[in-house]
């Protein structure tokens, strides 16, 4: 994965909830996804797509553990 060296977001708490909270609506989105696709291929893309949104939702809150989906 590549990552940007010093990139960094200040977040207040108000901001820091809102993007937690539109994390956790594409994760749910992405849940649906893979049950419905037929397409293995596309089927891992949207995978690894929710491990990506996992991660940065973890990092939104990192004492907060996620549910197995």
């Amino acid at each position: 994965m590549d990552t940007v060296a010093n990139d960094h977001l200040d977040l207040s708490h108000e901001e820091l909830g809102i993007l937690a909270d539109l994390l956790e609506s594409e994760r749910t989105k992405l849940l649906v996804e893979i049950r419905r696709t037929d397409n293995r291929g596309f089927r891992e893309e949207l995978r690894h797509k929710l491990a990506l949104t996992e991660g940065l939702l973890s990092r939104c809150h990192p004492n907060r553990t996620q549910a197995a989906g």
